[in-house]
């Protein structure tokens, strides 16, 4: 049997250039990996709410979002391109695609308030009986779900549903209750929500 001969320090040099450009090239592929997925983890909600608002025609929009610890969007503001003067406030669209939910601060010139008291999870330590609270909400909900389905005398589910009937409910909202005497409606566990538009300042 033939021994080879061992390598020159010229070979050796070369192999452990070699395999340092494998390793610089393993490391800086895993490193830009890992870049690409912190990227795209810290501005999913910004990119999940583009792509939901890529599939309305006809709007302009302009995302607001804060930091915390990732890229939150805070608030969606539409335009209409055949109503320049329209605007529509959503608070976020994190919960639309899971959930249909569209949490609206702003249609037109009317703002809202919704306020009540119901069971929010909380309960009392000592006999387990749970404990209600008040709460007050600056935006509407719409979806399938919305209890305001009942009193809405057209389907306002989706974001293309709100587009479509913009004029309308922004007529509509010119005959909803004031703070002076708010509406009330039945929400699914009995308890009494109220609720009234606020004219924008000019």
């Amino acid at each position: 049997m033939q021994l080879s001969d061992p390598p020159t320090s010229s070979e050796s040099r070369v192999r452990f250039t070699l395999l340092g450009l494998l390793l610089t090239t393993a490391a800086v592929s895993v490193a830009c990996s890992l870049y690409l997925y912190a990227r795209n983890f810290y501005y999913a909600e910004r990119r999940e709410t583009q792509a939901v608002l890529r599939d309305i025609k006809g709007i302009a929009y302009e995302i607001t979002t804060f930091i915390d610890v990732v890229e939150e969007v805070a608030r969606v503001n539409i335009t209409l391109d055949e109503h320049p003067d329209s605007h529509i406030a959503i608070s976020s669209l994190g919960s639309y695609r899971s959930e249909h939910k569209l949490g609206i601060s702003r249609i037109g010139k009317w703002q809202f308030v919704i306020f009540g008291r119901r069971h929010a999870g909380a309960y009392q330590v000592a006999t387990g009986e749970p404990v209600e609270s008040d709460y007050l909400s600056r935006h509407i909900e719409f979806g399938p779900d919305s209890p305001y389905n009942k009193i809405i005398p057209f389907k306002v589910q989706t974001l293309h549903d709100l587009v479509e009937h913009y004029q309308e409910l922004v007529d509509l909202f010119e005959t909803w209750p004031r703070e002076a005497e708010p509406g009330t409606i039945t929400l699914e566990d009995g308890s009494t929500q109220y609720f009234y538009v606020v004219e924008e300042a000019p």
